[in-house]
């Protein structure tokens, strides 16, 4: 049976439309496309909904291979309560982009807590369509805004180290996220594209690890795991 709730997150006075984890503010969003689910979710896994009046079903996520495939549909994260982490480590997957927007992105989340109720926490590093990367927290109770608001802790930052996709088609991107004992540092391909102190409040050390697939993207997700 699938595991989904409404997400919401911290509210920041801070926090701007340019800082959700979809598109940026003021671009149009797309119409969210409506993908069936083919087969039983990969075992053990949970997923959950930005939008809370979207359904489960209009995702695909299912094993396939040795790896894990998403078609969204919906934006979401996904993740196996049984993959917690803490101290000193690295999580890490190869994204196999079949297609997607530009303006959309996918990545990795950690630290995550209560990912599946009102009290849901989590630190996320995902890349965009048009070669560059972010990074953002979650977390709290019910918040006003559709989708939730969104603590961003590094601004929307091109980096040449993330391959662009071109627009609705495919691209391939492998990331990591090395927790220290004084930063936590984000890479794609192998190169550092960003760092934040590990003391930062929005970078919480341990929890759940997992994944974010934002909508309408087509996305093979292989080695996967931590470190």
């Amino acid at each position: 049976m699938r595991k989904l709730t409404g997400m919401f997150a911290l509210a920041v006075a801070a926090s701007t439309a340019a800082a959700q984890g979809g598109a940026m503010g003021g671009m149009k969003m797309d119409e969210t496309k409506k993908v069936t689910q083919v087969g039983p979710l990969p075992t053990g896994w949970m997923e959950r909904l930005d939008r809370p009046n979207l359904k489960a079903e209009d995702l695909n996520f299912t094993t396939m291979g040795s790896g894990l495939h998403v078609t969204t549909g919906p934006a979401a994260i996904f993740w196996n309560p049984a993959n917690t982490a803490s101290g000193t480590y690295a999580i890490s997957a190869q994204f196999g982009v079949r297609s997607m927007p530009q303006h959309d992105a996918y990545g990795l989340i950690w630290g995550g807590t209560d990912l599946s109720g009102d009290k849901e926490s989590y630190a996320y590093f995902i890349v965009y369509g048009d070669g560059s990367f972010t990074v953002k927290h979650r977390a709290g109770a019910n918040s006003a805004r559709v989708g939730g608001d969104v603590h961003e802790v590094v601004p929307k930052t091109d980096n040449a180290a993330i391959n662009k996709a071109p627009d609705n088609g495919g691209v391939s991107n492998a990331l990591e996220v090395r927790l220290g004992t004084d930063s936590v540092r984000f890479f794609a391909n192998g190169k550092q594209v960003g760092a934040v102190d590990a003391k930062n409040p929005m970078m919480p050390n341990a929890g759940v690890y997992g994944f974010r697939v934002n909508h309408n993207i087509d996305v093979h997700v292989g080695g996967f795991g931590k470190k």
